[in-house]
């Protein structure tokens, strides 16, 4: 694969701990944690919280945490582009609890997608949501997968919350490795994937990372056209454009805080 320069931007917040998602709506970046119910927002390099008041109390312990913790993966923008949703992985039920967050009067409004998870649960035996786009009236969602077992990319009606199509994608490898997805992003009528090579022997526990990579995937077919791995062995878990070029941020499973990069391809 080739190579991408990865450049560390100065944007780090001690309560920024497990990033999980980037998205530009109009120039406004935001991030979201796994592990909280709020969204930060950067504004003139520093992140601003934007917390849910409903949301219930989450324990400190880290392994309680984990247990109970509402793991939003990804963030999608309404049609309108006035709403943000946090859409969080769904292999259970207490990871089902989409968020509306207002982007006009910055208000958190619970949305009900069960039916989504339900006929996700019906036709996918793992799942694990990384990513998520709308294109064309449907949500186009990246499914981690596991070990040897390719991710994919899922194509829900966004009225119906119906399955249109589940296709996998070979997001490669890095040594003996497999990448699995971590994150979806459109940019000039391509799709944008990021994948992990995490030695893990599930689809939900951490393990050693490996590497990450950029995939450049077609619209039409879902086909990889091109793949990139970056310089440092990071867990890349959020993308968005970023004024010339893109941003991504890291998970780094309890390590520290999350670190922010900008590169360009």
């Amino acid at each position: 694969m080739k190579q991408l320069i990865l450049n560390e931007l100065q944007i780090t917040s001690p309560t920024i701990t497990a990033a999980s998602a980037l998205i530009n709506v109009n120039d406004r970046i935001f991030t979201v944690c796994d592990d909280q119910y709020g969204l930060y927002e950067l504004q003139n390099d520093l992140w601003i919280y934007h917390q849910d008041p409903n949301a219930p109390k989450l324990p400190i312990d880290e392994k309680e945490l984990k247990a109970v913790k509402p793991d939003y993966e990804a963030l999608l923008a309404s049609v309108d582009e006035d709403n943000l949703l946090l859409i969080p992985s769904g292999p259970k039920a207490n990871r089902t609890h989409v968020l509306s967050f207002s982007l006009l009067t910055n208000k958190f409004t619970p949305k009900n997608f069960e039916l989504m998870y339900k006929n996700l649960w019906n036709e996918i035996p793992l799942i694990n949501i990384e990513g998520a786009v709308l294109y064309k009236g449907n949500y186009l969602l990246l499914n981690r997968g596991i070990m040897s077992s390719k991710s994919s990319i899922i194509a829900v009606d966004s009225k119906t919350l119906e399955i249109e199509k589940v296709v996998e994608i070979d997001l490669g490898i890095i040594g003996d490795v497999f990448l699995h997805g971590s994150e979806l992003c459109i940019h000039e009528n391509f799709l944008y994937a990021l994948g992990v090579a995490e030695d893990a022997d599930n689809s939900y526990d951490d393990g050693p990372i490996i590497g990450s990579s950029l995939c450049k995937i077609s619209l039409t077919d879902f086909k990889v056209l091109d793949r990139w791995q970056f310089n440092l062995p990071i867990k890349a878990e959020g993308l968005c454009r970023w004024k010339d070029s893109w941003m991504i941020c890291t998970d780094p499973d309890g390590a520290g805080a999350s670190k922010f990069y900008s590169f360009s391809t």
